[in-house]
């Protein structure tokens, strides 16, 4: 290591190494050598000393380390577990220990190419570009890279998999056998969420304090999933909603198994709620099997509580509602064909005004 050089020149403080030295432009004193010292140690002198400083350069796992350090303290658990996992499963296997200056954007669509050979599905290869273009980001905030290569490829496009079998919703009289056929809490759990559209993770999270049985009212404020209570999924998912007289019937019943046991409106064999609702879905799947019913996932009871709701000529608005979307048009670009079809739109109002016809509109 080369050894830092002081001088005396006319009483001015000169320091360096070998024969190039700067004139520090302070009086020459020991006080004055030790503050250039401490400044040489600090890196504060390199750019005058022509001391080019090597950066480390991190791999991508490296910042991308960074990016879920953030994350971690903004994000509900079930949303961070899915970008853990895109981490640990797609990105990091895929770049190892590639420095993030070496990526270029050929080598983020190989990626992606990749990804979709393997058959993943467009939702999780977003989430890849979403982690990926905050990496990137973070190394252009550290100067590492001046351009961000996700931004510079574009998203592949998905084709549309016409013979991707849909989940038909349960009839009256398919949900009537499977009540029938199912024992109590679990009879329970599926009764009211076929007659309110609840889903899973907010039926699991109720208390008897959200339940109000004098004004029929359902405040749903908080969701489980993976075994963490959470806020709703939304700002929209947090409501109040009517709770209808099937529903009732059930939340009563279920009040008769657990109301003095705990506040959670179902509670496990340990006396505490429910993390997940595996116990359910596997018993749901059980009963379908035995009925010999076509297999439908437990979301299934809420997609079934809707187009029932909107096939009876239910105001939409009141289902959108009921269901928590954000807005009406999520519930129509999901349910309106469920809604039942007019042969002929009938304008009452025009056909009276113009019935003798007019020349004037």
């Amino acid at each position: 290591m080369r050894k830092l050089r002081f001088k005396n020149r006319n009483g001015i403080l000169y320091f360096g190494f070998g024969d190039n030295l700067k004139s520090s432009k302070m009086k020459y004193s020991n006080v004055n050598k030790n503050i250039i010292i401490g400044k040489f140690k600090s890196g504060d002198l390199d750019v005058e000393l022509g001391i080019n400083e090597v950066k480390q350069v991190p791999t991508v796992a490296i910042l991308l380390d960074e990016v879920m350090n953030g994350k971690s303290k903004v994000l509900k658990h079930k949303t961070l577990l899915a970008y853990k996992v895109t981490c640990r499963n797609l990105i990091i296997p895929y770049f190892k220990d590639v420095l993030v200056t070496q990526i270029k954007p050929i080598d983020i669509k190989k990626f992606q190419d990749a990804l979709v050979d393997k058959g993943l599905g467009k939702g999780s290869l977003n989430l890849t570009r979403v982690l990926l273009k905050e990496v990137f980001s973070l190394a252009i905030l550290k100067e590492l890279v001046i351009l961000n290569p996700i931004k510079m490829v574009d998203m592949p496009k998905f084709r549309i998999a016409n013979d991707k079998k849909k989940q038909k919703p349960c009839t009256l009289d398919e949900i009537d056998e499977i009540l029938t056929n199912t024992q109590e809490a679990v009879k329970n759990f599926l009764g009211i969420a076929f007659f309110s559209g609840m889903r899973s993770g907010e039926i699991l999270a109720l208390k008897w304090e959200d339940i109000d049985f004098v004004t029929d009212t359902i405040s749903i404020n908080k969701t489980i999933a993976e075994g963490y209570i959470n806020s709703p999924k939304t700002a929209s998912s947090l409501r109040d909603i009517e709770m209808l007289p099937q529903a009732k019937k059930f939340l009563k019943a279920q009040r008769l198994l657990t109301g003095l046991k705990n506040d959670f409106v179902f509670v496990n064999k340990k006396g505490s709620y429910y993390g997940s609702n595996t116990h359910f879905y596997n018993h749901f799947q059980k009963v379908l099997k035995n009925l010999n019913f076509e297999q439908r996932s437990l979301h299934n009871t809420r997609h079934t509580f809707a187009s029932m709701m909107l096939n009876n000529g239910i105001d939409p608005l009141w289902v959108s509602h009921t269901l928590g979307h954000e807005n009406l048009q999520i519930t129509l670009n999901t349910y309106t064909h469920y809604m039942p079809k007019k042969e002929k739109m009938s304008i009452g109002f025009l056909e009276k005004r113009y019935k003798n016809g007019t020349e004037r509109i």
